[in-house]
């Protein structure tokens, strides 16, 4: 069966587990215990496992841990600050948009 890299061919659940593989694999790769990781970002050992086990967890315990293993920075494009369009920006006079009005 073909594995696709594509996000949009994964299920919501397959995007977690793969995620959580990952989180493991960096806490490995580092040689630290699950209790190491835990006195690094204050995760319970037992969220931990949840996590790299494709189980949900909230962002604020995804955040910690990506942190914790050194992987933060796979965020930077969510991270970086995006502008309004130059077009946009002229259809509404240079005023940044406040909320989506919706399609018409």
């Amino acid at each position: 069966m073909e594995q696709h890299s594509d996000p949009y061919f994964l299920s919501d659940n397959e995007i977690i587990s793969r995620i959580g593989k990952r989180i493991r694999t960096a806490r490995l790769n580092m040689n630290i215990t699950r209790e190491e990781l835990q006195e690094i970002t204050g995760v319970n050992k037992k969220t931990i496992g949840d996590a790299e086990s494709g189980k949900n967890i909230t962002m604020l315990t995804f955040i910690a841990l990506i942190r914790g293993v050194g992987m933060l920075d796979r965020l930077n494009e969510l991270l970086r600050e995006e502008g309004v369009s130059p077009v946009m920006l002229a259809k509404m006079r240079g005023k940044e948009p406040q909320r989506a009005t919706g399609k018409r």
